[in-house]
């Protein structure tokens, strides 16, 4: 190994697995190794891995395979909700050296050495704690624009889809002070938004803490523009949260992430969620009709088990209906560990199909509608990195993609001007410096 070992990363699945690969690269760089990118040899590779469908272990095992194969020597450390799951098939893969469960994956890099050293992969896997965490802060890192600030883990919602409460376990949230710590960490290298992430954000709870109570603690930075939640579930979204988004002086930005799946009762009581579509409209139209311009998106997932072609016209229709900027649209995968695998009356995937092409040009029709409403207006606009064909690219505060066509070469990375709308063009609003 040489003395300044290179490492590189390879994140799969969510903005929660970002955030934690961000706090795990910094410790790298505490402990002198070189950070490359993706594409490039290197002497270790951490692959932090999702498991939210059989879709996504076959991704992660591919992934192996093709870094193996480009190169043979590099030790390959599997991570994350894969590993918690699968550990005993992953140590089986070629070029495997490490393969750690989400309970310990931040302490990564102190396991490294021990696997290097070892014929056999080394596998750390422990059972999840269900208590308070906190996690390891760095000073250390230059961001721009946004940064992903992990606040809570885990979930006691059970959906019977879904695998994540035995992947990351059962819900439990970080400690209040270790959140401001992190954040004042974040804010002093760059960021100017940040993105509150977990499994199931509105659940955060430290003794009488809540997430209103994270959220207006980070509005006291001075330095800090703007805070968004990444996703959130519709029923734990309080009117407090609301009361500050629709404040213009508040820092929470107008926007929603609030996961439908279906629009179906009886498809919604299957998959066990804690809503019927009555209680959604009523709780999504509370929030548009309170916050001014708030931009709500959501997920869907077709061809549940079950679904019949009126339980997708019921969702088709829901969607329709209400003032959605956007959605994901994914059809259901069977999940094996969960209880929709052992329903019956499965949906045929090219029905699956069907249904998925259908929501998905029904959001881009949202979307146009949605930017198209803001032609015409000015709002202040967060500049990231420049488009290839340098373009400067940004967002609203409200989630509206801006391109500004005729600044090219200019450079506004981290600054937030603000910005005319001019006309809509594929997915971006086109506008003009103010």
């Amino acid at each position: 190994m040489p003395k300044n070992p290179s490492v590189s990363f390879h994140t799969l699945g969510c903005r929660l697995n970002q955030a934690e690969t961000s706090t795990i690269l910094k410790s790298f760089v505490e402990n002198n190794y070189k950070i490359v990118p993706s594409s490039e040899p290197a002497d270790v590779c951490v692959i932090n891995t999702c498991t939210v469908t059989e879709h996504s272990d076959a991704k992660n095992r591919q992934l192996i395979r093709a870094i193996h194969r480009k190169n043979p020597k590099v030790c390959i450390a599997v991570i994350g909700c894969y590993s918690q799951m699968a550990a005993e098939e992953i140590k089986k893969l070629d070029g495997v050296k490490l393969v750690i469960g989400n309970a310990e994956k931040l302490n990564l890099v102190s396991y490294i050495k021990q696997a290097q050293q070892r014929h056999a992969p080394l596998v750390i896997n422990p059972k999840i704690k269900r208590e308070v965490f906190t996690e390891p802060v760095f000073q250390q890192n230059n961001y721009t624009t946004r940064a992903h600030l992990k606040v809570q883990d885990g979930c006691d919602f059970m959906c019977s889809f879904c695998i994540i409460p035995f992947s990351r376990g059962r819900g439990r949230s970080r400690n209040f002070e270790n959140i401001r710590e992190e954040a004042k960490a974040l804010i002093e290298t760059g960021a100017r938004e940040i993105v509150l992430t977990g499994v199931n954000v509105g659940t955060y709870e430290d003794g009488l803490k809540t997430l209103v109570d994270v959220v207006d603690m980070l509005a006291e930075f001075s330095d800090l523009d703007r805070i968004r939640i990444s996703s959130i579930e519709p029923t734990t979204v309080s009117h407090s949260l609301l009361t500050r988004m629709a404040n213009a002086d508040h820092k929470l930005v107008p926007y929603l992430h609030l996961p439908l799946q279906s629009g179906s009762d009886a498809i919604l009581m299957e998959m066990k969620r804690q809503y019927n579509k009555e209680s959604y409209r009523i709780e999504m139209m509370e929030a548009f009709e309170q916050v001014p311009d708030l931009c709500i998106g959501t997920d869907v997932m077709v061809g549940f088990p079950g679904e019949t072609e009126k339980d997708f016209e019921s969702t088709l229709h829901l969607l329709d209906s209400l003032p959605f900027a956007y959605f994901h649209v994914f059809p259901f995968s069977e999940r094996k560990g969960t209880p929709a695998i052992k329903l019956n009356h499965k949906v045929h995937s090219k029905a699956k199909k069907e249904r998925s092409q259908i929501l998905r040009q029904l959001s881009q029709e949202k979307r146009a509608s949605f930017y198209q409403s803001f032609i015409g207006k000015v709002r202040p606009v967060l500049f990231e990195t420049p488009r290839v064909t340098g373009e400067p690219v940004g967002y609203t505060d409200n989630y509206i993609k801006v391109c500004l066509s005729d600044s090219p070469g200019r450079v506004l990375t981290n600054q937030i001007v603000p910005v005319q709308f001019l006309e809509y063009q594929e997915e971006v609003v086109v506008g003009q410096l103010i």
